[in-house]
C-alpha cells in the first residue's frame, strides 16, 4: 500500500560537507535514515562543485522513491543584501531589479550571474535579499531531473531557513540572529519585526565570547542607529544546546535548539542540525 504523505529528505550543502536526513510521517515525523559526507571544497572552479558531485552521488540510491527534497544552502554560498523601501517602486520586479543594482553595486561585475531572491514583508518594510551563484542552483536542480519520484521542492538560504524555524522567538523583542558552522558566521538584526541589518564573515568562532566580539564589532559597523542599543541575541549553534539565557560580555544570549525528533540527537547529531532547521 502506498503511504499518504511522501517521504521528507533534509539536505545541507556546506563547502566541505552533505548531510541528508530522511524523515517519514507527518503528524509523528520521525528519522528513518541520516548520512553526513564529508567534501572536498577545493574540488572543481567553484567552491559548492565538490557539494554537488557528492549530493548527486548519495541520491543515485533514492531516484525510484517517492521523496520530496527541501536544500538547505549554508551561508557560505549565499550573499545577502537589506533592500529598503523607494516610493517609486510599482511592483515586484522593479523591486528585484533594485536588489539586484544593490548588489552590482557592492560586487561588481560577478554579481550579474547570481540568481536573487526577495523576502516576503509588508508594503513599504525593507526586504531581505539573497543572492545564489546561477550555475549552483541549476546544478541542484539537475540532482532532481523534472518527472521523477524524487522531487526538490524547495531551495533556502539557511539564514532563512532558520528564520522561519524561529520566527515566534525572533518577533518578541529586538534582537540579533546569529548562525555559527564551520569557518562562517551570519548575523542578522531584527528591529520591530522588520529587517534591520545582515552579515556574514569568515572565521572560527567557536565560544560565546568569540560571539560576543563579533557581535561587537558588527552591531559598530552596522548601517542602522538602531543596531548600537540592542544587545539581545538568539544563537544556533549547533555545537552548543544550551537553551537557557547567559550573559557574555554585555550580551543577553539565548540558544535556539532544535524540537525532539525521533533519530535525532541534538549533541551526537549536530553535522545534521542545518538540514533539520527547514520546515
Amino acid at each position: 500500500m502506498s503511504r499518504l504523505w511522501p517521504d521528507r529528505l533534509l539536505v545541507s550543502l556546506a563547502p566541505s560537507a552533505v548531510a541528508l536526513l530522511r524523515v517519514a510521517g507527518r503528524l509523528h515525523p520521525r528519522v528513518v535514515a541520516k548520512q553526513a559526507i564529508d567534501c572536498d571544497p577545493a574540488f572543481g572552479a567553484e567552491p559548492w562543485q565538490g557539494a554537488v558531485t557528492v549530493l548527486a552521488a548519495a541520491l543515485e540510491s533514492l531516484r525510484s522513491e517517492r521523496i520530496d527534497a527541501t536544500v538547505v544552502l549554508s551561508n557560505h554560498f549565499v550573499r545577502f543584501a537589506i533592500v529598503k523601501p523607494e516610493a517609486a517602486l510599482t511592483g515586484a520586479a522593479e523591486e528585484l531589479g533594485l536588489a539586484r543594482f544593490q548588489f552590482a553595486r557592492i560586487y561588481g561585475e560577478r554579481a550579474r550571474n547570481w540568481d536573487v531572491r526577495l523576502s516576503a514583508a509588508r508594503r513599504g518594510a525593507p526586504r531581505l535579499a539573497s543572492a545564489v551563484d546561477a550555475p549552483l542552483v541549476a546544478a541542484i536542480g539537475a540532482c532532481f531531473p523534472r518527472g521523477g519520484s524524487l522531487r526538490l521542492v524547495s531551495l533556502q538560504p539557511y539564514l532563512m531557513a532558520a528564520f522561519n524555524r524561529w520566527r515566534g522567538a525572533l518577533s518578541s523583542d529586538d534582537a540579533w540572529l546569529l548562525l555559527i558552522e564551520p569557518q562562517r558566521a551570519c548575523l542578522a538584526m531584527l528591529a520591530s519585526q522588520e529587517w534591520a541589518a545582515v552579515q556574514t564573515v569568515r572565521g572560527e568562532y567557536s565560544a560565546p565570547e568569540d560571539w560576543a566580539a563579533l557581535l561587537d564589532r558588527e552591531r559598530l559597523r552596522a548601517d542602522a542607529e538602531v543596531t548600537t542599543a540592542v544587545r539581545s541575541v538568539h544563537v544556533h549553534a549547533p555545537a552548543d544546546t544550551r537553551a537557557h539565557a547567559r550573559e557574555v560580555q554585555g550580551w543577553t544570549m539565548r540558544g535556539l535548539g532544535l524540537p525532539p525528533l525521533d533519530g535525532f540527537e541534538p549533541r551526537a547529531d549536530a553535522r545534521f542540525a542545518m538540514a533539520l532547521t527547514a520546515q
